[in-house]
């Protein structure tokens, strides 16, 4: 996994460069095959409320609730009153109201809707699917990171892993999106450090043939990356929210989460394949859920609307799925944890907007109709990204599926 203290050592040797012997040589490791005319696979943006939120106090409201459902621009579908700009937009969103997983555990709900499988089944680390889509997608040929996870510090990053894929599909975790990638400009001018990086290239090559170590190759074909991202000005540019014009960023509002969904859809737009956004709060609320999930919700409402309807406005919303989720929902008063019945939604990339999937009792606590497992969301997921979720990967003499045992993806949302 390329991380902070990696690019650092790399600016120790003297920041990044652009001679023609170093972008040879990154050539030759097939990293500069994107095309700089944009992207060529579809994305996906998930929106993760850490901690549980509530069903019943946002796209699941029954009778006798905290908070006044109101209508929204989808026929018949009515949310949260405190959700009021998404439900503007709900026209492009679809919701699975019976999502039923059976984990109730922050710790081991988080591993397990991140990857599709119980953490420790099967002796393996399984990748996040943001990870494994991004490879089934992209494989190596993407000059963005494949995979962002924008964390602004709540919540639980169990489950951001590559599993048994390359450490070229670990997530790329950041704080502050509006900073960018820290470290990535140069320390020195670049000629001085073309010359001590193509050193280090050649060393690395040398151990290499020497001993042949896969981890030493996944190291040297991460640091090469690495300084041709650098050499990417779109790599550059996409982190610089300040020159969205004033009207989008007015649109998106102000705060942590309005920068992470700014910077999701300027993250897409320049060829990262998968980007996980973290909501700043964290929906645990025990004891408070009436002031707490209302918070969280107005934080979340209208920079959720605008990433919908900016991506619907510039036609990306055509091959872009955005997920709404967090990993399981909550008891009717919002007090406890409840994984047998709760919500998720999803928008774009061939999903029908407007539809409700599932239904659940008078008190959203148990499914009635169409019930979704973790193995059915995850294959949903896929499906609109266009890969085959019945798929093996060979992981030493091992035939792993992409989902755990059988799935069904909600197809009702493409239809």
């Amino acid at each position: 996994m390329f991380n902070r203290r990696d690019m650092l050592r790399l600016a120790a040797a003297g920041a990044f460069a652009s001679s023609v012997s170093w972008l040879d040589i990154v050539a030759r490791r097939g990293l500069v095959q994107a095309a700089e005319s944009g992207r060529k696979h579809k994305s996906c943006i998930v929106l993760f409320m850490s901690g549980g939120p509530s069903q019943a106090h946002t796209f699941d409201l029954k009778p006798g609730g905290h908070y006044k459902p109101i209508k929204t621009s989808a026929e018949g579908i009515e949310i949260s009153e405190y959700l009021s700009e998404v439900a503007k937009q709900m026209h492009l969103m679809s919701l699975v109201r019976s999502m039923k997983t059976g984990d109730a555990n922050h710790q081991t709900a988080h591993y397990l809707m991140r990857t599709g499988f119980r953490q420790g089944s099967g002796g393996l680390d399984y990748p996040h699917f943001g990870a494994q889509a991004s490879y089934q997608l992209v494989k190596n040929e993407n000059r963005m990171p494949n995979f962002i996870v924008l964390k602004p510090g709540s919540g639980s990053k169990n489950g951001f892993t590559n599993g048994y894929l390359s450490s070229a599909f670990s997530p790329m975790v950041m704080t502050d999106v509006s900073k960018g990638i820290a470290d990535l400009q140069p320390a020195r001018e670049m000629k001085t450090f073309d010359r001590r990086a193509e050193l280090l290239a050649k060393q690395d090559e040398s151990f290499f043939e020497q001993y042949r170590i896969s981890a030493a190759k996944e190291k040297m074909d991460a640091y090469r990356k690495a300084i041709d991202l650098v050499h990417y000005d779109k790599a550059t540019e996409a982190f610089q929210l300040d020159k969205e014009p004033a009207n989008i960023r007015k649109m998106y509002g102000e705060g942590k989460f309005a920068d992470q969904c700014l910077g999701a859809r300027r993250l897409v737009e320049a060829g990262v394949p998968f980007v996980e956004v973290m909501h700043p709060g964290y929906w645990d609320t025990h004891g408070g859920a009436e002031a707490g999930q209302r918070r969280y919700s107005e934080e979340l409402d209208r920079p959720m609307a605008a990433l919908l309807q900016d991506l619907n406005d510039r036609g990306m919303l055509d091959d872009t799925l955005v997920v709404w989720m967090g990993e399981f929902g909550r008891s009717f008063n919002g007090g406890n944890h409840h994984a047998k019945a709760w919500t998720t939604g999803f928008a774009g990339a061939g999903v029908r907007g407007g539809q409700v999937i599932g239904k659940t009792d008078s008190k959203a606590m148990t499914v009635e109709d169409r019930p979704v497992s973790v193995a059915d969301f995850v294959a949903t997921i896929y499906h609109a990204l266009g890969i085959d979720h019945k798929q093996e990967v060979q992981v030493g003499d091992r035939p792993i599926g992409l989902v755990d045992g059988e799935a069904n993806p909600v197809l009702e949302l493409f239809s």
